[in-house]
C-alpha cells in the first residue's frame, strides 16, 4: 500500500430526465430534481470536501450560475458527454463530434480548460477512450468494471501502467476506475449511485470499510434526484427493479455518505478532485523516475 490515500467525490450532474428509465417513459416529467445537487455540496462543504462535477453539456448553461459558484469554490467541471446517452450506443465518430462540441462549448461558457471526462452509464470502449486522449482530455472515469451493469464493456487497459488499485496509466492519460470490493470472489462496486443506495446498508457499510482499509483510493458518485428532498414523480410504466431503483434509499442516502466520509477520515485518506490526482499522480512518477 502506499503512503497516502486519497478519496475523490464526484457527481454526474444530469438532470432527472436523463435517468434511463425515466427519458424511456411515456409519462411526461416536468421536474429535473437538480436540488439535490445543491444538497450534495452543502453535504461536501460540512467537511471541505472538494468534488469533481461530471456535467451534462446540454444541461449547463441553465445551470451554469450555481456551476459557476461552486467552481468558484474549488469544485472541478468535467464533461459528462454533450447529452446523456451510452456511448456505445453511437459511432465512434458521433462520440468524436458531440464530445468536441460539448468541451470546446463547457470551456467557452465558463472560462476554463476541460479535461477530465465520464460517460453515462460507465459505457465506453478502447477506441472511444482514444477519442478523448486525442481531444487533449487529461483523464476518464468511465472504467466501472462491472459487466452485469447495462451498457458497460470489458474496458482493454493494455498499454497503461498500473499506478495503484484502480489508477491507470498511458503517457499521462489516466484512467480512474470506480472502486469495488470482492463479494463471493467477484467485485462489487462501492463508489455511490444505486449500488451503495439500494443494497442493506450495514451491509453495504461493511464492505466499504473492509474496502478503504485495504487500498489507498477511493472513488465515490451519484446523481442529483438521489439527494432531492422533492417528491419522485408518478412513473405509469416503469419496470418492478426502475420502481425500486428510483425510489429505495432516497430519504438515508445523504447521512449514509456522510458516514462514509468518516470512515475515509478516520483511514487517513485525503480528499482530492480527480484533476489534483493526476497532478498528484504526475509528481509521484517524476520522483520515482
Amino acid at each position: 500500500m502506499h503512503k497516502h490515500k486519497y478519496a475523490v467525490f464526484t457527481m454526474d450532474v444530469e438532470a432527472f430526465t436523463d435517468t434511463e428509465c425515466v427519458s424511456q417513459s411515456k409519462t411526461p416529467v416536468d421536474v429535473d430534481l437538480l436540488d439535490g445537487f445543491d444538497e450534495y455540496i452543502k453535504i461536501l462543504d460540512r467537511y471541505g470536501i472538494k468534488s469533481t462535477l461530471f456535467t451534462v453539456g446540454k444541461l449547463a448553461p441553465k445551470i451554469a450560475d450555481r456551476l459557476k459558484k461552486y467552481i468558484r469554490n474549488g469544485h472541478e467541471l468535467a464533461l459528462h458527454s454533450y447529452e446523456h446517452i451510452a456511448a456505445m450506443t453511437v459511432s465512434v465518430e458521433s462520440f468524436r463530434e458531440q464530445t468536441l462540441k460539448a468541451k470546446k462549448m463547457l470551456g467557452e461558457l465558463f472560462g476554463r480548460e476541460i479535461s477530465g471526462f465520464r460517460s453515462p452509464y460507465f459505457s465506453i470502449d478502447g477506441q472511444r477512450r482514444d477519442v478523448l486522449k486525442e481531444l487533449g482530455f487529461k483523464y476518464d472515469s468511465s472504467h466501472l468494471g462491472f459487466l452485469k451493469a447495462r451498457h458497460t464493456v470489458d474496458l482493454d487497459l493494455n498499454g497503461f501502467r498500473k499506478l495503484r488499485d484502480g489508477v491507470f496509466c498511458d503517457n499521462g492519460f489516466y484512467e480512474f476506475e470506480l472502486s469495488k470490493q470482492k463479494v463471493f470472489g467477484q467485485g462489487y462496486p462501492v463508489s455511490g449511485g444505486g449500488y451503495v443506495r439500494l443494497g442493506n446498508w450495514e451491509f453495504i457499510k461493511s464492505l466499504i470499510k473492509k474496502y478503504i482499509k485495504a487500498n489507498d483510493y477511493y472513488v465515490f458518485y451519484l446523481h442529483p434526484f438521489e439527494l432531492t428532498h422533492q417528491k419522485i414523480p408518478f412513473l405509469k410504466d416503469p419496470k418492478s427493479y426502475d420502481k425500486y431503483y428510483l425510489k429505495t434509499g432516497i430519504a438515508s442516502y445523504g447521512k449514509h455518505i456522510e458516514q462514509i466520509i468518516q470512515m475515509l477520515r478516520k483511514c487517513g485518506y485525503t480528499f482530492v478532485t480527480f484533476e489534483e490526482l493526476s497532478e498528484i499522480m504526475n509528481e509521484e512518477a517524476r520522483q520515482t523516475g
